[in-house]
């Protein structure tokens, strides 16, 4: 079994099942934690056990893993043997006015319940506490699929994951500038993203506050900001979130502009560009095509009944 699943907010605590070990992390006022070296290097034996078995690659979100833990950011569930082996993880991300959690069982314990109660602890900790909250699974998992038909999630939507292959010729248009926000921005980011993403303003900045490790950019026009992006940086990676121009300034070129230069800034760096795009929309499709991304998988969502 692996899946995902956005939700709300975080915790400390650890108990028996079965002679079983059932923990998770929380978070009090405003203190921040990170996952232990042991913690983290268990979670990544696991991941390579599932995505080798399964033949799939999980969406763990490693820049977050690898950040800092604070309150109403992510929350962490671990599910281990009687010899301290991780059988079980599950994740959770806050993201605006949704949450997501990703989960994974070792093959070799499936069947057992584990991700059932992983799952059933995250959804006593977090039901009624989000506007929205998508079950998720690699497209390709026979597995993961398997998991939402047994806990009787619906389909909402697919988002494809795509890598750039090959890096753009660079496109320039008169007025275009992209440059690093600074403090005087933070209204207009979450304008943009509030417009863009149908969120409201707290909802962007909480989206921006729990993601510590995005590094945002202005997208300008004759040095009025008309657009942004976030890019978030993990070991080779580059991934590209939140990019959004406001409405009327679509469809003339500003976004193909942002994206060539931001994605020649990262390759320049030794960087590979990744992004996720809901496959419905075609526009943004096909922007992506023409500055050399090739998809790669994808990630089914599903709504919990």
């Amino acid at each position: 079994m692996n899946f995902c699943w956005r939700w709300q907010k975080s915790i400390h605590k650890s108990y028996k099942n079965n002679g079983h070990v059932l923990c998770y992390t929380e978070e009090k006022g405003g203190d921040m934690i990170m996952l232990s070296s042991e913690q983290k290097k268990a979670i990544q034996s696991l991941q390579e056990k599932v995505e080798q078995a399964d033949g799939i690659k999980l969406k763990l979100n490693w820049d977050l893993l690898e950040g800092e833990r604070s309150l109403n950011g992510t929350e962490d569930y671990f599910y281990y043997n009687e010899k301290g082996e991780l059988l079980g993880y599950l994740a959770v991300y806050f993201f605006g006015n949704k949450m997501e959690c990703c989960g994974m069982v070792d093959p070799a314990a499936r069947r057992r319940g584990i991700g059932r109660m992983l799952l059933d602890q995250a959804a006593s900790d977090w039901q009624g506490k989000t506007k929205q909250f998508l079950l998720n699974s690699p497209t390709d998992s026979e597995s993961g699929i398997a998991f939402m038909k047994a806990v009787g999630a619906e389909y909402a939507f697919t988002e494809k994951q795509l890598v750039c292959r090959e890096v753009p010729i660079p496109y320039t248009k008169k007025g275009i500038r992209i440059r690093p926000a600074v403090s005087n921005d933070e209204e207009r980011i979450y304008e943009l993203d509030a417009e863009g993403f149908h969120m409201t303003k707290d909802e962007a900045k909480a989206l921006h506050h729990n993601n510590p490790t995005w590094v945002t950019y202005m997208i300008e026009e004759d040095n009025h900001p008309v657009g942004k992006l976030s890019i978030s940086r993990q070991d080779q990676e580059s991934w590209i979130y939140a990019f959004v121009l406001t409405k009327e300034k679509r469809g003339q070129g500003i976004g193909r502009a942002a994206l060539t230069d931001i994605v020649h800034r990262e390759v320049s760096n030794g960087k590979t560009v990744w992004l996720d795009v809901v496959c419905t929309n075609e526009a943004a499709l096909t922007l992506y095509h023409t500055c050399g991304f090739t998809e790669v998988g994808s990630q089914t969502y599903y709504t919990l009944k």
